[in-house]
C-alpha cells in the first residue's frame, strides 16, 4: 500500500491551512516549500494552530532541505565531478551556474559534470544544481541519504507541488516511491510555469520529448507508487462561484466555489468605462507582462498575482484572449504558459 500522497488543489482552497491542520505535532515533521515568504506562511498557519512551531516540526525552503539533510551530512563520501569527499559553507542563491551556450555557441565558462565546479563555487553549491548533484550519486549513497532521512523523519510535507521542475521534480519523485518514507505533497497543477518573480524555468515537465504534460499525463508519473487526492481541496474559499464556473466553462480547469461572497464579471468595451476604471486607484489592474510600465495604479503581472486576494481587479486581456468572451471560444490549442496566468489572475477574487 501507497504511503505517500499526492494531493491536486485548486486556487484559494487552503493548501497551507491544510498541512498546518493536519500534521502530526508529536512526530518528526519536516514542511517543505520553494520560498522564504511561503516559510513564513506556513509558520503562521502551524502557530495559529498549535501556538507556535512543535518542537519535532522544520518548516524550511527546499533549498535548505537539500543541504542540512541530503548533502551537508554525507560530504565525506559524496562524489562531485571528479572530487570525493569536499567541504562547503552553504549554498550560493545570487549567482546561477554557467550555462553550456551562449547565443548558439559553446560557453567557454560552463564546466562539465565531470568537473566538480560544475556544482560549487567557492565552497558553495549552486542551489539550481543541488538536485542533479544529489542523483548523480551512486545508488550506494542514494541509499545511505534516504535511510538517514527515514530514520529521523517520520513525515515529509510539501507545499506547492506544481513549483517542482525539472531536476528538483525528479528527486521529488523519488522521495515519494521510496517505500520507506511518507510524503504528503499539495499543489494547484494548473499554476506550474506561473511565478510570482522573474524566474523562469524553461521546462516545468519533459516526458518522451513533450515539454508540458496534461494532468492525466502528470498523474501517470506517480501511478501505483502514491495515492492521489483530487477531490479534498477542489473547492476554492476565496474564489466565486461565479468566477468558477466562468474559469471552467472557458478555460477547462475544473474548480467548485465554497465561497458565500456574490462574484461579478463583465468585458468592458465602453471607452469612458475603461478609463475609468484604469483611473480607479482602488482596483488592482493586472496585465501579462511588464505591468510596471503602465501609468494606471496600482498594477501587476497576472502571475504575479498569484496566492493574492483582491476586492475589485480589471484584467487586460492580451490579443491571444480577444475572443473569450464569445461562445465558441476554445484554449485547446494554447500552451499552459499561456492560459495558467489567466487561470492565476482569474482566481485572485
Amino acid at each position: 500500500m501507497a504511503r505517500s500522497t499526492i494531493m491536486l488543489a485548486v486556487a484559494g482552497s487552503g493548501k497551507t491551512y491544510y498541512i498546518a491542520n493536519h500534521l502530526n505535532s508529536g512526530a518528526n515533521n519536516l514542511v517543505i516549500t520553494y520560498t522564504k515568504q511561503n516559510v513564513a506562511n506556513l509558520k503562521r498557519e502551524i502557530k495559529k494552530r498549535y501556538g507556535d512551531i512543535p518542537k519535532n516540526t522544520q518548516v524550511l525552503t527546499f533549498t535548505s532541505f537539500l543541504y542540512r539533510w541530503l548533502l551537508k551530512p554525507f560530504e565525506p563520501i559524496l562524489t562531485v565531478g571528479d572530487m570525493t569527499g569536499i567541504i562547503t559553507y552553504g549554498v550560493e542563491v545570487f549567482k546561477e551556474p554557467e550555462p553550456p551556450s551562449l547565443s548558439g555557441r559553446p560557453n567557454p565558462r560552463y564546466f562539465k559534470k565531470e568537473d566538480y565546479r560544475h556544482y560549487i563555487y567557492n565552497q558553495k553549491y549552486y542551489s539550481a544544481r543541488m538536485s542533479e548533484l544529489i542523483l548523480a550519486q551512486s545508488k550506494d549513497v542514494r541509499k545511505k541519504i534516504l535511510e538517514r532521512l527515514n530514520r529521523f523523519c517520520d513525515q515529509l510535507y510539501f507545499d506547492e507541488l506544481q513549483d517542482f521542475m525539472g531536476k528538483d521534480f525528479d528527486l521529488l519523485t523519488q522521495l515519494v516511491r521510496d517505500p520507506n518514507l511518507s510524503v504528503f505533497a499539495v499543489g494547484d497543477f494548473h499554476q506550474h510555469s506561473v511565478s510570482k518573480s522573474d524566474f523562469k524555468a524553461s521546462k516545468p515537465y519533459i516526458k518522451k520529448g513533450k515539454v508540458f504534460l496534461s494532468k492525466d499525463e502528470y498523474k501517470l508519473l506517480f501511478k501505483g507508487k502514491v495515492n492521489i487526492d483530487e477531490r479534498t481541496l477542489i473547492k476554492s474559499r476565496r474564489v466565486p462561484e461565479q468566477i468558477c464556473t466562468f474559469i471552467r466553462n472557458k478555460l477547462g480547469i475544473h474548480i467548485e466555489s465554497s465561497s458565500l461572497v456574490q462574484g461579478h464579471y463583465e468585458l468592458l468595451v465602453d471607452e469612458a468605462k475603461i478609463l475609468q476604471i484604469l483611473s480607479d486607484s482602488t482596483i488592482v489592474k493586472l496585465f501579462y507582462n511588464n505591468s510596471l510600465k503602465y501609468s494606471c495604479t496600482p498594477t501587476i503581472n497576472w502571475g504575479y498575482s498569484k496566492g493574492d486576494t483582491y476586492e475589485k481587479c480589471c484584467i487586460v486581456l492580451t490579443k491571444t484572449f480577444e475572443s473569450l468572451f464569445e461562445e465558441d471560444f476554445s484554449c485547446a490549442h494554447l500552451s499552459p504558459s499561456q492560459v495558467n496566468p489567466l487561470y492565476v489572475g482569474l482566481a485572485e477574487h
